[in-house]
């Protein structure tokens, strides 16, 4: 069984933004609604960028 870290990778900010990305947000726009997003859900930018890092990567239900 593979076990998962709780803990996101250091770069996970990056990794969501290329994520972002993906979806056609680029630069100042991918982190602006990266931020945004944190926001909305109160947490901190680190932990939701954790979240679309693991929901494309199939970790998030």
């Amino acid at each position: 069984m593979l076990v998962r870290p709780d803990t996101p990778p250091a770069d996970v900010v990056g990794l969501a933004l290329k994520v972002l990305a993906a979806q056609g947000l680029r630069g100042e726009a991918a982190r602006a609604a990266l931020e945004a997003m944190a926001r909305e859900r109160g947490l901190p930018v680190k932990r939701c960028a954790a979240l679309i890092v693991a929901a494309v990567d199939g970790r998030v239900n």
